[in-house]
């Protein structure tokens, strides 16, 4: 399997496409409770187990109810905090209808998973220099999604991927809106459901957990974001919530054999 790798550019052709959602990557200057918050959810996620209970979950896809849930921040943010263990991680975007893993690292190869799997070119990867993290992006938006994502070439790449990492993350379309979620679902080991905190309702995340268990996928949790600590109760036990403003600061490094950087740079990736 024929895989180009690339480094991410220093420098993006649209820098103000989507600056808000960049910021919010986890850095040194995230608050103290939203990285602790990532860390119970990382936790929680190796303690994970697959469906048949046989063997711990190393391949999770990140889905919502409805776009603009978060999800997409979510699965950067997971990718980010399994790497900071030392742990050799992959995020792919695999939402080939909107995607936003490419604006939000701003890497500039164009060519992706959708390029691969419609056979057009070589699979373009790019490499966190400060971290053990790839990302394989969208690539050309094809006409047809759901075909390519249920093709054996895809089931084939994932499997490929197992073989060369310890933990893949994979952003997918929201599921209520197309079935590309669903398709995905049964392939990788475990779904992430991500919730809104006052924007989804209790009718649209019973929906979207029916839809995994009706492909049946194997849901292994609901991050809940954008919680406001200052109204919710217990807030100081943060679960799966985040999104909070904490005042407080640590200096120290933290989270594994890595420490959280201020700017994610690019290097070549030369393996």
């Amino acid at each position: 399997m024929k895989i180009r790798k690339k480094p991410i550019s220093k420098k993006s052709p649209s820098e103000t496409v989507a600056r808000a959602d960049r910021s919010l990557l986890l850095t040194d200057d995230t608050p103290f409770g939203i990285k602790e918050a990532y860390i119970k959810l990382r936790t929680n996620l190796m303690f994970c187990m697959t469906a048949d209970g046989k063997s711990q979950c190393k391949v999770f896809a990140i889905t919502s109810g409805r776009p603009s849930e978060g999800k997409s921040l979510t699965a950067a943010n997971i990718a980010i905090s399994c790497a900071m263990l030392g742990k050799k991680t992959l995020l792919i975007d695999a939402d080939l209808r909107k995607p936003t893993q490419r604006k939000l690292w701003r890497i500039s190869e164009k060519a992706g998973l959708c390029d691969f799997l419609a056979k057009i070119e070589p699979m373009g990867t790019t490499k966190v220099s400060e971290l053990p993290l790839s990302i394989i992006c969208t690539g050309t938006i094809p006409p047809n999604p759901s075909e390519l994502l249920s093709s054996d070439t895809m089931k084939s790449f994932i499997a490929f991927c197992r073989k060369n990492f310890d933990y893949i993350i994979i952003d997918t379309p929201p599921i209520n809106t197309v079935a590309d979620a669903q398709i995905i679902s049964t392939f990788v080991d475990g779904m992430i459901m991500v919730a809104r905190s006052g924007s989804t309702d209790q009718e649209e995340l019973s929906a979207a957990v029916d839809a995994v268990n009706a492909a049946g996928g194997n849901l292994c949790g609901i991050v809940l974001n954008s919680i406001n600590a200052k109204t919710a109760k217990n807030s100081y036990r943060y679960n799966y919530k985040y999104g909070g403003k904490y005042g407080y600061k640590y200096g120290y490094k933290y989270g594994g054999k890595y420490s959280y950087s201020n700017k994610y740079e690019a290097r070549p990736d030369e393996n």
